[in-house]
């Protein structure tokens, strides 16, 4: 990975905390010091958030993205998403669909995954509990 896509990806997780903190008023922040597996973002508890700013992304990308943000939320015991954008594009936000039967049987594939802005993600799952 080049500096120039380190210091996008850092300006993203900044963008995408800020944006998080004003939808859920909590103090969502950047986790500074990350190693594999590790969560983009902290500061929502019960959930593994996984952050992706790129300048294009073919729907495979997506889906492997995707894969990547169950498996690291798997190993911590929280809820998935994941939030990407891609230039000159507006936020997008994938969890689980089944998210609000409060089942913690995440299958991983991207059937099972709904795609929304991130307003409509919080709207939809600021009452689920933690797993």
């Amino acid at each position: 990975m080049s500096a120039m896509q380190r210091i996008k990806g850092q300006a993203g997780e900044r963008e995408l905390a800020a944006l998080l903190h004003e939808l859920t008023g909590r103090n969502v922040r950047r986790r500074v010091r990350q190693h594999d597996g590790d969560d983009d973002l902290e500061g929502l508890p019960g959930w593994s958030i996984e952050c992706k700013r790129h300048r294009c992304a073919a729907p495979a990308d997506v889906v492997g993205w995707w894969r990547q943000t169950v498996n690291q939320a798997d190993r911590g015991k929280a809820w998935p998403v994941l939030f990407y954008r891609l230039d000159r594009q507006g936020w997008r936000c994938v969890w689980p669909a089944d998210l609000h039967l409060g089942k913690f049987t995440i299958s991983g594939s991207f059937d099972d995954a709904l795609v929304s802005d991130p307003l409509t993600w919080w709207r939809m799952c600021r009452a689920v509990p933690p797993p």
